[in-house]
C-alpha cells in the first residue's frame, strides 16, 4: 500500500490561454512525470524561499510550455502556477534560468530576481530575456532588451548563466554543434565572447543537446574543479543517449579538462539532459542532478516504448579521485520520510537456492554480497535480482563476476526483435574490494542500479505494465553469500 506522501502530487501549470479547470496531474510514480501532458527535458533546478524549484519544458496540446513545480525534499512536488504577461512571452523557448542573489542587475532593484533568457527560432545568436520578482509567479519579457552573440551558424541547442563570484560577473556558456563557447557579462545584457571548449574533445557522435557547467570540491582535499556536462542523443557506453562529462579547471576565461576522452554520468542510454542545482554552494545545499530518462535507442531500432517520459531519480553528487582519475560518485536522494522495510537474512544463493516474494512497486533494494572468493573455484558467475509480472514481462539486474561488469537486461527484446539491439546495458568494473554492493531503485515504468557506493550507475526505461511483481534474488553457475539485505516498498 502506497503512503500519500510517497505519491508526488504535481499539477501542472495554468499558462497564458488556458482556463483554470486545465489541470494536468503528475502520474502515479516514484519519479517525476506528468499525466496530461508531455513531459520533456529539465531546464533548471533552483533552491529558494526554503523550497526546490524545478523549471522544465512539456508540451500542452501540441505547445511547447515551460512549467515549475516545488518540493521541499526533491521527492514529493508540487504544482507552482506560473503566468506570463502576454502570449509571447509565454511561448518563449526557455533554455536557462538564474537567480540574481545579489542584486546585480536592474531586474532585482527590491528583491532578488529570477532571469531566464530563451532562443530564438531561425536566428541563431539571438536571445530573448524574461525576468521574475516573485520567484517564477508572474514573467516579463525585457522586450528593450535582446541579447545578440554574433557568428553562429548553427541554433544555439542550450545555455547555462551563473555568477561567477570569483570574477564578480555573469558567465554564459552556450552549446551549438559540437562547441561550447564561453562569455562574461556585468549586468545580463552586454556579453564578451572569452573562449570556447570542444575541439579537444576526443569521440564525437550525434547531437550534442543539452549543457551543465559547475564547480565541485573534491571529497579528500576540498580542491576545487568545475565540471561540465554535455548531453548527446548518442554515443553513450551503450550505443543510445546519455550524459557525458569533464572535470577540469577553470580560470573565469578558459576552461581545461583533465581529459579529453568523456566519462558517462551513466552506463546506460536511458538518462539524458541532466541539470545540476544551481548555485548550490551559496544557499548551503548539496549538488544535486536530475535529468530525464530517455532513451533514442528505441526510435533508432524502433522498438516500441509506451511509457510515459519521467524525470531520473534526484542524484546527490561527489567528485573523487579514484584509479589515478576524477569520477563523480551519484546516489539516489532519499525522502525523509519513514518507510517500512524489510530485512533480508544473510544467506547462500546458487543454482539451487534463491530467494522469492512478491513485491509492489515502487521498491528500493539494497544488497550486500561477499565476493572475496571471486578468485576461487565455485564463485557464482552471475548472481543479482530478477523481476517479473504476471503477463511475462522480465528485467535482470546484477553482476556478471566471470566478465567483470554489472548490467541490466531485458530478455524480450532480443525475443521480439531479434535483428535490431540485444536490451543489454552494461558497465565494466573488476573490483577488488571484499564487498560488493548493489541498490535497485525500480517503479512501474523504470529501474535505476547503484553499485559500489555510487561510483556505478545504469538506469533503463521499462514498462512493467503492472505494480505488483514476483522478486528472485539468485545466483546462477555457483554460489555467492548475500551478506546483507532489505526491501522498501513506498
Amino acid at each position: 500500500m502506497k503512503s500519500p506522501a510517497t505519491i508526488l502530487l504535481l499539477i501542472l501549470v495554468v499558462f497564458w490561454g488556458c482556463t483554470e479547470s486545465k489541470k494536468q496531474e503528475v502520474a502515479d510514480s516514484l519519479h517525476f512525470s506528468l499525466k496530461d501532458s508531455v513531459l520533456e527535458n529539465p531546464i533548471a533546478l533552483i533552491y529558494a524561499e526554503g523550497s526546490y524549484q524545478l523549471f522544465f519544458d512539456c508540451t500542452v496540446d501540441g505547445q511547447k510550455k515551460c512549467g515549475l513545480a516545488e518540493s521541499k525534499d526533491l521527492v514529493n512536488w508540487s504544482n507552482k502556477p506560473t503566468k506570463f504577461e502576454s502570449e509571447e512571452a509565454g511561448n518563449q523557448n526557455i533554455k536557462t534560468v538564474v537567480k540574481d542573489w545579489s542584486q546585480t542587475t536592474e531586474y532585482s532593484v527590491d528583491v532578488s530576481a529570477l532571469i531566464a533568457f530563451a532562443t530564438v527560432a531561425d536566428q541563431p545568436g539571438k536571445l530573448t530575456v524574461l525576468y521574475s520578482a516573485n520567484d517564477g509567479s508572474t514573467w516579463q519579457q525585457d522586450t528593450e532588451n535582446t541579447v545578440v552573440l554574433t557568428d553562429f551558424y548553427e541554433p544555439i541547442q542550450d545555455l547555462k548563466v551563473f555568477w561567477n563570484d570569483e570574477t564578480q560577473n555573469w558567465m554564459m556558456l552556450t552549446l551549438s554543434g559540437y562547441e561550447v563557447r564561453f562569455y562574461s557579462s556585468p549586468d545580463l545584457k552586454n556579453w564578451e565572447y572569452l573562449s570556447r571548449f570542444g575541439d579537444e574533445v576526443a569521440l564525437k557522435s550525434g547531437q550534442w543537446t543539452s549543457i551543465d557547467f559547475f564547480p565541485m570540491e573534491m571529497a579528500e582535499t576540498n580542491e576545487t574543479k568545475w565540471v561540465l556536462f554535455i548531453s548527446a542523443d548518442s554515443g553513450s557506453p551503450n550505443e543510445g543517449s546519455g550524459v557525458q562529462y569533464f572535470v577540469g579547471n577553470f580560470d573565469g576565461y578558459v576552461y581545461q579538462a583533465s581529459h579529453n576522452k568523456p566519462k558517462w554520468i551513466d552506463h546506460g542510454s536511458d538518462l539524458y539532459q541532466a541539470v545540476v542545482l544551481s548555485d548550490y554552494r551559496m544557499v548551503a545545499k548539496s549538488p544535486v542532478l536530475i535529468g530525464t530518462l530517455y532513451s533514442s535507442i528505441y526510435e533508432k531500432f524502433s522498438i516500441p516504448n509506451n511509457s510515459p517520459t519521467q524525470f531520473s531519480l534526484p542524484r546527490k553528487l561527489t567528485l573523487k579521485e579514484k584509479f589515478y582519475d576524477y569520477y563523480l560518485i551519484a546516489g539516489p536522494v532519499q525522502a525523509n520520510e519513514k518507510l517500512n522495510t524489510e530485512t533480508i537474512n544473510e544467506t547462500e544463493l546458487s543454482d539451487g537456492k534463491s530467494i522469492e516474494k512478491n513485491l509492489n512497486l515502487p521498491a528500493r533494494i539494497d544488497l550486500t554480497f561477499d565476493v572475496n572468493s571471486r578468485l576461487y573455484l565455485g564463485m557464482a558467475e552471475s548472481f543479482g535480482v530478477t523481476i517479473k509480472t504476471k503477463e511475462g514481462k522480465e528485467l535482470i539486474m546484477g553482476y556478471q563476476a566471470e566478465r567483470r561488469y554489472f548490467y541490466i537486461a531485458d530478455p524480450s527484446i532480443q525475443r521480439d526483435f531479434p535483428d535490431s539491439w540485444d536490451g543489454f546495458y552494461y558497465a565494466p568494473y573488476v573490483t577488488n574490494e571484499p564487498q560488493l554492493d548493489m541498490t535497485l531503485i525500480i517503479d512501474q515504468n523504470s529501474a535505476e542500479l547503484f553499485a559500489m557506493n555510487g561510483l556505478v550507475s545504469v538506469s533503463k526505461k521499462f514498462d512493467f505494465k503492472s505494480n505488483s511483481v514476483q522478486l528472485q534474488l539468485f545466483g546462477e553457475q555457483g554460489k555467492v553469500n548475500l551478506q546483507t539485505g532489505s526491501i522498501t516498498e513506498f
